[in-house]
């Protein structure tokens, strides 16, 4: 591993070798994971609940279409 030097006051240091400008941060690399995390499992949470929501709406229209063939069956008996 080449040499390091460090930029400033800040987390970021140069390797010397590669010129390549390295975050040393780990406290905020852990905290970027778990955001990512979070959204992540918020992103599933309101995919679930979309689903859960078009299967009642699917459902509900089925009930009104079995209620609606009831009441037409009815009056064609005479009911």
């Amino acid at each position: 591993m080449g040499q390091h030097v460090r930029i400033g006051d800040t987390a970021l240091i140069r390797d010397i070798h590669s010129k390549a400008i390295l975050n040393t941060d780990k406290s905020g690399l852990n905290d970027y994971l778990m955001k990512r995390e979070i959204a992540k499992k918020q992103q599933a949470e309101q995919i679930q609940t979309k689903d859960r929501l078009d299967k009642i709406e699917n459902d509900m229209s089925d009930i009104k279409n079995l209620l609606v063939q009831l009441v037409n069956t009815g009056k064609l008996n005479g009911n």
